[in-house]
């Protein structure tokens, strides 16, 4: 249309010319000559621009067209992967946008509306901010390389394609507007040093610069972490931006006295809203439970087994079970293939539809929060609903001598990339959280709905260890000591998971009933547990 605009343009112009008779004069020619060589070089400019924009577009597309190749081969492997999740979100939450916007400079006439498309599915700019937590809370808890986890290698695997400089950089601006600044730098100093890789005429397929939106946005962010006393960050971000764009030099005052610098800190990069749990010991201890990096002594190992359970039923004399050993006090262990492949694919069929996003425990009467500390979705069953679960029920009742009476609904979770439950326990501190008739939560078993390939792990940090999901094993424990009183050792969580999907089923196994299955001793035994009642 523009084309076609400039062309009419020239054709009046043209007509226009008669009456100023410029054939008498080659003073009037050469103003004629001068009007056709703006045209041209307007017209090239357009052209030019036209085409690099196509080019780009191509280049785009065909990468994106490469993603899916990919993710066809393998959808699940594909959308297990951490970097994968946030660069589809990512994509769909703003690269759309963009293409949409440059095809309508291209040609108005061109209808794209990707953006305002009915009937598809949108992640929300919260969707694209969570998926940028899941990759920080990945880097941190396991401490990954930013490079490697740009490059695509989680843990040492190379997984998926590379982030792209402009991927690394809106991680990084994401990160800046939640205030989470020390991510911020290494995120954006990542982005600067593959641009200056692709940029360099040593590359094989240079990358054309930032275009005029994102220089903006590099000035902004270079701007504020000078605010905030990260100079080299700041100066490394504006040196990249004068390099494509000259002119902006009369837009830099970074040391203006109207700049209002940070007062002097310990470290002026830690976020504003910074949660204060993250940075207590006990925390610290959880991320290296999860990590591997502690383990239980030789001495307390000792006297741990992995052997046949004949449980409290006598069909466990013909049918035993495989029972791992993690601890003896409090007693965790593992039941090792509770659960078949085909059950456990009808309870996550039927859980799927049910989904939603998980919620920590509210305070009485109130309503159910979502919150950062538990990322994930669950769905809640009843247990005579289908054959399978009261099945599991049964087993477990076989397995630990429980009376199963009073039992919540079992819950099935997932938790994808990144997802995770940091340190809580499962029993209730206040009393009004449950029916005094049932009683609080004496013991929890976790069926573990599927493999995860790295992360997911059930760590407890006061004990030192972390159980790895296995498909068709329960994890069990007691959170109640013999007494009734809370055993605050048992504090547990679940790691990130770094690459797959974790799927559970909860069974929260209360106590007003187990009277004779765990008599309580003559002397109360709570005592041993009080220390870890305190965050340190």
């Amino acid at each position: 249309m523009r084309l076609l605009l400039l062309l009419g343009l020239v054709s009046c112009w043209g007509h226009s010319s008669l009456a100023s008779d410029y054939f008498s004069s080659i003073t009037g020619l050469e103003e004629l000559l001068k009007t056709e060589n703006y045209l041209m070089q307007n017209l090239r400019s357009k052209v030019d621009t036209i085409k690099n924009s196509v080019q780009q577009l191509e280049r785009e597309l065909s990468s994106i067209e490469q993603e899916h190749v990919s993710a066809s081969k393998d959808t699940e492997n594909y959308l297990t992967n951490p970097v994968n999740v946030y660069r589809l979100m990512k994509r769909l939450n703003m690269d759309w946008a963009l293409m949409e916007g440059r095809v309508q400079q291209i040609s108005e006439d061109m209808i794209f509306n990707a953006t305002r498309s009915y009937g598809l599915s949108f992640p929300s700019q919260e969707d694209v901010e969570g998926a940028a937590l899941a990759l920080v809370r990945l880097q941190s808890t396991y401490k990954l390389d930013v490079a490697q986890v740009a490059a695509g290698i989680l843990n040492g695997v190379k997984y998926g394609t590379d982030m792209s400089w402009q991927d690394c950089f809106e991680l990084g601006q994401q990160l800046f507007e939640m205030e989470d600044y020390n991510n911020t730098k290494v995120w954006i100093r990542e982005s600067m040093e593959r641009l200056r890789r692709h940029s360099s005429p040593a590359h094989s397929t240079p990358t054309n610069g930032p275009d005029y939106d994102t220089l903006n946005k590099m000035e902004t962010v270079a701007k504020g972490l000078f605010q905030l006393g990260d100079f080299d960050t700041a100066y490394e971000l504006s040196q990249r931006v004068l390099q494509f764009d000259p002119k902006r030099i009369r837009n830099w005052h970074l040391g203006d006295k109207g700049v209002a610098l940070p007062e002097e800190t310990d470290d002026p990069l830690l976020p504003r809203h910074s949660d204060s749990y993250s940075l207590t010991r006990e925390f610290a201890q959880y991320e290296k439970v999860c990590r591997g990096e502690v383990s239980p002594t030789p001495r307390q190992e000792r006297r741990l087994r992995c052997r046949l359970s004949r449980g409290s039923h006598p069909f466990r004399l013909l049918a035993p079970l495989k029972l791992e050993e993690h601890n003896l006090d409090p007693y965790v262990v593992t039941y090792h293939d509770m659960l078949s492949p085909q059950k456990i694919t009808d309870l996550r069929q039927m859980a799927v539809p049910r989904m939603r996003r998980s919620t920590v425990n509210p305070l009485p009467g109130g309503q159910n929060k979502k919150s950062a500390f538990r990322v994930s979705k669950n769905a809640w069953l009843a247990y005579e609903s289908h054959p399978t679960m009261e099945g599991m029920l049964r087993d477990l009742k076989d397995a630990t001598g429980l009376d199963t009476t009073y039992c919540e609904q079992l819950q099935v979770a997932n938790y994808g990339v990144g997802g995770h439950y940091e340190p809580h326990w499962d029993f209730f501190r206040d009393p009004n959280h449950y029916p005094a008739e049932e009683g609080n939560r004496i013991a929890t078993a976790i069926f573990y709905l599927s493999d995860v390939e790295q992360g997911g792990a059930t760590a407890f940090p006061f004990l030192d260890f972390a159980v790895k999901p296995q498909l068709g094993n329960v994890l069990f424990w007691y959170n109640l000591h013999r007494s009734l009183d809370m055993d605050y050792r048992t504090k547990h969580a679940g790691c990130p998971v770094l690459k797959g999907s974790k799927w559970i089923g909860n069974v929260w196994i209360h106590d007003m009933t187990q009277t004779f299955a765990r008599p309580c001793d003559v002397f109360r035994d709570h005592e041993v547990s009080l220390e870890y009642e305190i965050i340190k």
